[in-house]
């Protein structure tokens, strides 16, 4: 795989006028007594430091590196928000958190999402709002992978199978025998496309380490498996059997950002700032550079891996139909039992 370099900028120009350097900070300080903001070029020094605390809760990947650089590059200070980083190990204890009060926007999988979206009572059906989509799929970003001396050599080969799957966002299914998460269901559907018999196979939750692990010494013959990981069972020579989010499933949204329906309404400033915050970093992430850059920081891979790993999509807007799409492959997969209307799930 090649990435294109992102361009590099000139340096920000710097007056040297040791005048200039004297003033700026009377300069400044007069901008606050003033009350001076837009236009004025000190409005960033000028800034309340009692900005607005968001705090968002996020298990760290791929699919929220522009929340990262967004938070990074100040683009949400910009917007007069102080956004704070709260990880967790589990989308779960995210939404728990959220439900809770203790963080204000949860970043995650869809999986999760319309799950528990799903299981809400008729008079909390709108106990959940999406404030942004998060991460699309791509070509390459979630894959069916064996190794070259595997018995799998085609789909149709899965048939009877035990196939490894990743443990992360996992979901309680609503019908005996669905997926058990948004990424199982997406790979099953573009099996199903194939005319695959997956009546026999087994999908066996593991750590995506664990999975790659055991591709490599012919514990398990195929397994589903998302970047770095890919990256990583590539670099031990395993290849690709199948592009599990293709076909129908191609490009569909995989995480996000969503909050309680009462911070959404009760803080409106917040969420327009938390949007164009982060629609600032998705526009910078349209180059892989930004994000390149900014992986190595927080997502345990180093300058090599990041440079090398595939990325999918940072939406710079959120388009409800490619939600809804998500919301139905649940539904007819049989993790949801009722189709959920997204328009009435996204903050307005």
């Amino acid at each position: 795989m090649t990435l294109s370099s992102a361009r590099v900028r000139p340096p920000a120009f710097r007056p040297s006028h040791w005048w200039l350097r004297l003033i700026a900070p009377v300069l400044a300080s007069l901008a606050v007594a003033m009350g001076i903001t837009g236009c004025n070029p000190f409005s960033q020094v000028a800034a309340s430091s009692d900005e607005p605390v968001v705090k968002v809760g996020v298990v760290p990947g791929v699919d929220n590196a522009t929340l990262y650089l967004a938070k990074k590059r100040g683009y949400f200070a910009d917007a007069g928000i102080n956004v704070q980083i709260v990880t967790f190990t589990s989308v779960a204890s995210e939404l728990h958190a959220l439900s809770a009060g203790r963080v204000d926007v949860a970043a995650g999988d869809y999986g999760n999402l319309f799950a528990a979206q799903g299981k809400e009572s008729a008079l909390q059906k709108n106990a959940y709002k999406i404030l942004a989509d998060g991460y699309d799929a791509a070509p390459g970003v979630v894959e069916i992978m064996t190794m070259p001396d595997s018995p799998v050599k085609k789909p149709a080969d899965l048939a009877n199978r035990d196939i490894g799957a990743p443990d992360s966002n996992t979901v309680t299914s609503e019908q005996t025998g669905a997926p058990n998460s948004l990424l199982i269901a997406s790979a099953t559907s573009v099996l199903t496309s194939f005319g695959v018999n997956l009546s026999g196979a087994i999908w066996q939750n593991m750590s995506q380490q664990e999975e790659v692990s055991k591709l490599i010494h012919g514990q398990l013959h195929a397994v589903l498996l998302t970047e770095p990981y890919i990256y990583q069972a590539e670099q031990a020579g395993a290849v690709e059997l199948v592009d599990a989010c293709s076909g129908a499933t191609a490009g569909i949204p995989l995480s996000g950002y969503f909050t309680s329906t009462s911070w959404s309404q009760d803080k409106s400033q917040e969420v327009a700032a938390f949007r164009a915050g982060l629609t600032h970093a998705d526009a910078q992430a349209t180059m892989p550079g930004p994000v390149q850059a900014v992986l190595p920081s927080y997502a345990h891979l180093d300058s090599r891996e990041a440079a090398l790993i595939t990325t999918g999509v940072y939406p710079l807007s959120t388009i409800t139909a490619n939600l809804q799409r998500t919301a139905d492959l649940l539904w007819r997969s049989g993790i949801i039992t009722k189709q959920l209307n997204v328009a009435e799930m996204i903050a307005r």
